[in-house]
């Protein structure tokens, strides 16, 4: 995981640095078994396997690339797969992690959850913290040597897992700003839309696979 920081903006950027790792492995793999195809036999099957090709590109175009945390100075904007949350502050009440990070929020229907698809929390980084947690719990809290001139922010970041720290940031400015903010009892700026690109990068292949597949 990582953020980015624009310091003219407090724009910050979150997401998983694997998902993209993935992408890209697979648009240079895709565009090299797409270029096999077009110089090999044009048969039935390698048109089905250009469409399964384009097929799982869409998909991960989709689920990899785009799902993102964008916190700025108006708000927090969880990009998912199919849908984006745009939410002011004033409309944030709590974020926390479960499996992923949460975003609460309160709307015109009552209070609503956003589920991040761009920051997980997986077993394994949640059993390192737990252990990295008992470990200090066994010391008594007393930083090991040199721990006393690290900021406050870079011990949460190494005593938790990234996903973790994230969801904690995000929390406290949430907080901040609300309570920098006249209260509202309708947040302005609150949109939640679906995004029909990633919808189409998915649902066209897959329709074209059902075609030439039946053909």
């Amino acid at each position: 995981m990582f953020s980015r920081q624009d310091l003219l903006s407090g724009r910050q950027v979150y997401r998983t640095a694997g998902s993209r790792v993935a992408w890209w492995a697979w648009t240079v793999f895709a565009a090299v078994l797409l270029v096999v195809l077009a110089l090999g036999h044009h048969n039935h099957a390698a048109l089905v396997t250009a469409v399964v090709i384009l097929a799982i590109t869409g998909i991960l175009y989709a689920c990899a690339l785009r799902p993102r945390i964008v916190a700025g100075a108006p708000g927090v904007t969880v990009v998912n797969p199919l849908r984006v949350h745009v939410l002011p502050w004033s409309a944030v009440t709590q974020v926390d992690l479960v499996h992923n990070v949460r975003v609460h929020y309160r709307g015109p229907a009552g209070d609503r959850i956003v589920h991040s698809w761009a920051v997980l929390s997986s077993g394994r980084s949640r059993t390192r913290s737990e252990l990295r947690a008992r470990r200090a719990a066994r010391r008594g809290m007393t930083p090991e040597p040199g721990s006393a001139r690290i900021p406050d922010a870079a011990q949460a970041a190494v005593a938790g897992s990234a996903a973790e720290f994230i969801a904690r940031q995000l929390d406290e400015r949430a907080r901040m700003q609300r309570s920098a903010a006249a209260p509202e009892s309708a947040p302005a700026g609150l949109q939640v839309r679906w995004t029909w690109g990633p919808i189409a990068a998915m649902a066209v292949p897959l329709l074209m696979l059902l075609v030439v597949t039946l053909a």
